[in-house]
């Protein structure tokens, strides 16, 4: 088997390792936080980093009192003078599978060069890496580092790192019980499920779409990106029923339409439009939720939204690993992209 799939069956036992680093790492961390006393916390990264940065974002925003926006790294580096002022006296965050994208490393000095002060609190999968020489504070996690161009361990396990380090913080105690049981719960998602997504790979269509709203939109919009980088075929993410007003035209019998649906009445009629477009329909739910014209991919107990990220994105990597075989592609070494791209 490839190495793109090994590296998304070793996910879990990766989030094990994380959980076990991040308790010893956490007093480092809230230290940090306590003392630089941030006017904002900004998430930067590039391509499937930013993907990550924006449901980390969102998660801030939404589950705390703190201000949080997830910036593109090239643009900083870019428009440094642009954001100076909001990034003044902010926590930085960088996201990076190899801790030397080129793009936030530009970008930590320009801002610098602005004359922007701030305090820079580092995730990467690589230890003693250029961006921890930057860093306050560096999180170092060589497990998680995925040898395959297209990231799948690496954007599951810097989500989970995040989430979890922010459940601690805020003191959310069912969130932090679920992202602990997370592994075993994985696990068992795709023992269950993975011969269903081979097969959900060989029905006859030619690109995807994602659906998701809130705090996992951001990862959703990076299990898109797998069926371009893992598949390459064309894939978008949507808001769910924000897909009603355009991207709706395109949806048809050509489209596999992936859906992270809680049982809202309004989100089951879109899937059930959807599916009367012709559609290929697949949704992700807690608990079975059986509608007509779709398969429905239960985790099997009620989540937390955040929880939900990890269940979509593992379905959404092995479809397009297993599409990849239909479309004959290589997804260890796609065509076209890099694993580090320097600039």
């Amino acid at each position: 088997m490839s190495l793109i799939y090994n590296e998304i069956k070793d996910q879990y036992t990766a989030m094990e390792k994380c959980a076990a680093y991040l308790e010893q790492q956490f007093p480092a961390v809230e230290a940090l936080i306590h003392k630089s006393d941030p006017s904002m916390v900004i998430f930067m990264g590039c391509g499937s980093s930013f993907s990550l940065a924006k449901s980390m974002a969102d998660t801030v925003n939404m589950r705390t009192k703190a201000h949080a926006y997830a910036l593109p790294a090239g643009d900083a580096a870019l428009h440094a003078g642009r954001y100076a002022g909001m990034a003044q006296g902010a926590l930085i965050v960088p996201v990076s599978r190899s801790g030397s994208t080129s793009e936030v490393m530009f970008a930590l000095d320009a801002l610098h060069a602005a004359g922007c002060s701030f305090t820079v609190l580092s995730l990467s999968c690589v230890k003693d890496c250029a961006l921890s020489k930057q860093s306050d504070l560096s999180l170092e996690m060589p497990w998680c580092f995925d040898e395959s161009v297209c990231q799948t361990r690496t954007v599951s396990c810097l989500y989970y790192s995040v989430m979890y380090v922010l459940a601690k913080l805020i003191g959310d105690e069912g969130l932090l019980d679920q992202l602990r049981r997370f592994p075993d719960m994985g696990r068992a998602y795709m023992a269950r499920f993975e011969k269903d997504w081979e097969t959900l790979a060989g029905k006859d269509w030619d690109h995807a779409v994602v659906l998701a709203d809130g705090e996992i939109h951001g990862i959703a919009e990076e299990g898109a990106l797998a069926f371009k980088e893992v598949c390459q075929l064309p894939s978008n993410c949507y808001h769910v029923l924000d897909v009603r007003h355009g991207p709706m035209v395109l949806i048809r019998n050509k489209t596999l339409v992936i859906s992270v649906v809680a049982g809202e009445e309004l989100e089951q009629n879109l899937v059930r439009e959807l599916a009367g477009h012709g559609a290929v329909m697949a949704t992700c739910s807690d608990l079975p939720l059986p509608l007509e014209g779709t398969e429905n991919f239960p985790v099997g107990e009620p989540l937390d939204h955040i929880v939900r990220g990890l269940a979509v994105i593992a379905l959404c990597q092995l479809t397009a690993f297993y599409k990849s075989k239909v479309t004959g592609t290589d997804p260890d070494h796609p065509d076209g992209l890099d694993a580090w791209i320097k600039l």
